[in-house]
């Protein structure tokens, strides 16, 4: 996992297995700006679509945590 802050940004990115997830937080309204999902190679689509909103959801939390941490929120 990786947490960056780029200018008013907090970037989170975070790889699991074949799939990697970055969401962008606004560091003064908390408002999820943006967020996308990468896949690896040889994955298919199918039951995937799931797995994407649980690693979402994970992604978020994780976000959040790191945020309370550092004492942002």
């Amino acid at each position: 996992m990786k947490v960056s802050l780029d200018g008013e940004l907090y970037v989170v990115e975070m790889m699991l297995q074949k799939l990697t997830a970055k969401v962008q937080i606004n560091s003064k309204t908390k408002e999820i700006k943006e967020y996308e999902f990468q896949q690896g190679e040889g994955e298919s689509g199918g039951p995937f679509k799931s797995k994407k909103l649980v690693f979402l959801v994970a992604i978020i939390a994780v976000a959040v945590v790191a945020t309370k941490l550092l004492g942002i929120f």
